[in-house]
């Protein structure tokens, strides 16, 4: 799904903070370092509660600490959207977005 040597911005934007592990663990509520050490890694996607958290800690945008993911999911959309490659499809006045 997306690169493993790069699988997220997560450690780039900590450091950009100047957080430990284990100070950006106890902000996101962890008492030790090795959940936020493995997402780092991208052994595996956090909860949207703690990818909120981390965009609120990092204060950054989820879209830019899984950038990579990201694109690759908004380019999927983009395809679903308009499988002929014209654009966009356009909303029509029976479309409704509800809350």
């Amino acid at each position: 799904m997306f690169s493993k040597k790069q699988p997220n911005n997560l450690s780039q934007y900590r450091s950009r903070m100047r957080l430990s592990q284990r100070q950006a663990a106890v902000l996101l509520g962890h008492k030790t370092a090795a959940t936020l050490s493995q997402l780092e890694a991208g052994r595996y996607l956090p909860s949207l509660k703690t990818a909120l958290r981390l965009s609120a800690i990092y204060r950054i945008p989820v879209e830019f600490l899984f950038a990579l993911l990201y694109t690759e999911l908004r380019n999927e959309v983009r395809a679903l959207e308009n499988p002929t490659g014209q654009g966009t499809l356009p909303l029509t006045a029976t479309t409704r977005v509800s809350a």
